[in-house]
């Protein structure tokens, strides 16, 4: 059985869609968090075999399908866009624990506490926007411009 041919765009796309739902993941558990809300709880545990259904069809994808070999325009476009998701997520870092510690001022607890799950979570927020970022950016470098598609 030969596999089929994966382009690098849909590889972009299979990855922008793990990473948004890592995004959507994270956001749902800081806004548990910070307004101690337990109706974003169960959308999240209601939500959870989609969620599981959404990440093994990229295995599925990953196993059926063979990646398109590397050229040497879209390793450049990589490189370029990995510099800049780089970027892109060193700011949200730094823009994220500046919220949490105003947040965790305005609390009023004595002991602002933050949890190892609450780490772990941000770890696959920050993986979730170096991802999206870089195949937003991959695809965004990728396009055709309008003068070569009417020729």
């Amino acid at each position: 059985m030969k596999k089929r041919v994966l382009s690098q765009k849909a590889q972009a796309v299979s990855e922008l869609i793990l990473a948004m739902i890592m995004i959507v993941l994270f956001i749902g558990k800081m806004y548990e968090n910070i307004f101690h809300s337990r109706a974003l709880h169960n959308i999240i545990n209601y939500g959870a075999p989609f969620i599981i259904i959404a990440i093994s069809s990229v295995f599925v994808i990953a196993v059926k399908f063979r990646y398109q070999p590397n050229d040497e325009l879209s390793r450049e476009l990589t490189l370029k866009a990995t510099e800049i998701a780089v970027k892109i997520e060193l700011c949200v870092a730094l823009f994220c624990g500046i919220i949490m510690h105003l947040q965790g001022n305005r609390s009023g607890d004595e002991y602002y506490r933050i949890m190892g799950s609450d780490v772990c979570m941000f770890g696959a927020f920050l993986s979730g926007v170096f991802f999206a970022a870089k195949s937003i950016i991959f695809l965004w470098l990728d396009r055709t411009p309008k003068a070569e598609e009417e020729e």
